[in-house]
């Protein structure tokens, strides 16, 4: 076997290597989904329907693939997911991704779920950050979380709600990372968007939506920005996947607010397409649990490098300079064998 360097890796060597050093709970944890996985495998499986349009004759040769988002200039359109587990990986593996996403200048989401805090997540973290609650912790420390992450200067605070029911492994309900008890399901109600709303003058950020009518709830109660997720297959098995929502859920806000992807992601090729669909950014989640798991801060690192590479080649063959241009003019969709223009 001849061994590669780091920076020849691709994400499927990671996984491999993930797969070895991760402890078999972190594994079985991460590779997990509710019930017979179907979501789970839908997810990535949606991008596949896509195919780009290629173009030769043009004068791009380095794209720009920075975005604005809540006032910071992003280097690439890839977000850290709020995951509450990467502590499953390891003791360190929570400042490891921090460390990793700071030095190619990705933005974090974090959790309410992770060992860390907000005061924790800024001491190791050095990239913009997005506080993101789960109301089933109780309204008084999602308040208090809320305002300090303010005080240290997060970029945006939001709620994570569609655990209505807790998340799946399987048939089975895990243990909660952060404190060992068992998780618990929560109502969502539009009353906690324009309660956090009160809570703190930064944007306010609902995570979980999967259709229009949502959607547009959350607007109007508030919401300065959408993520559209199904939770990685965690939470309802014979879901759509995000990415067949996300076009719904662009034509329901109108502009009116940021959309952010998550569930699925795979590539630079699926951020493009995600974005050419209408989002601003995409959440990557699994992939970044893999590159910690192999080799720390620089596997997270590696990841970020993987779907740059992949976005600029995209862009370079289909003729866009600039991320922000893209448009649903560069893809087709291949239904049942047969390719036509969107």
């Amino acid at each position: 076997m001849i061994e590669k360097r780091l920076e020849q890796m691709g994400l499927r060597d990671l996984r491999a290597i993930a797969r070895e050093r991760m402890p078999a709970e972190a594994w079985h944890h991460f590779n997990g989904a509710a019930e017979t996985k179907a979501t789970f495998h839908r997810n990535p499986r949606s991008f596949q329907k896509y195919l780009f349009r290629q173009r030769i004759f043009h004068d791009v040769t380095e794209p720009d693939i920075s975005v604005e988002l809540f006032g910071h200039r992003l280097p690439i359109p890839a977000i850290t997911a709020p995951v509450g587990s990467f502590s499953l990986i390891g003791k360190e593996a929570e400042s490891q991704v921090a460390e990793g996403s700071a030095n190619v200048g990705a933005m974090m989401f974090t959790s309410q779920a992770a060992k860390l805090d907000p005061r924790g997540w800024r001491e190791v973290a050095k990239s913009p950050l997005v506080f993101m609650a789960y109301m089933n912790r109780g309204k008084e420390e999602v308040g208090e979380y809320a305002r300090t992450a303010q005080d240290l200067g997060f970029a945006a605070v939001g709620i994570t709600m569609d655990t209505l029911k807790p998340v799946k492994i399987g048939d089975e309900v895990p243990m909660s990372t952060k404190d060992g008890k068992p998780r618990k399901g929560h109502k969502s109600t539009l009353q906690d968007i324009e309660w956090m709303k009160k809570q703190v003058n930064l944007p306010v950020v609902v995570k979980g939506i999967m259709g229009e009518d949502d959607a547009r709830d959350a607007v109007d109660a508030g919401a300065d920005a959408l993520v559209v997720s199904n939770h990685g297959g965690r939470i309802l098995d014979f879901n759509r996947a995000a990415l067949e929502a996300l076009p719904e859920v662009i034509e329901a806000v109108g502009g009116k607010v940021p959309v952010i992807l998550d569930s699925g992601v795979r590539s630079g090729g699926d951020i493009v397409k995600a974005i050419a669909l209408g989002a601003t950014a995409i959440l990557t989640g699994r992939p970044l649990a893999w590159g910690v798991a192999a080799f720390g801060a620089r596997g997270v690192e590696r990841v970020f490098g993987i779907f740059e590479e992949e976005m600029k080649r995209v862009l370079c063959m289909t003729g866009v300079g600039r991320i922000k241009d893209v448009t649903r003019s560069i893809l087709f969709l291949d239904q049942t064998g047969e390719v036509r223009r969107l």
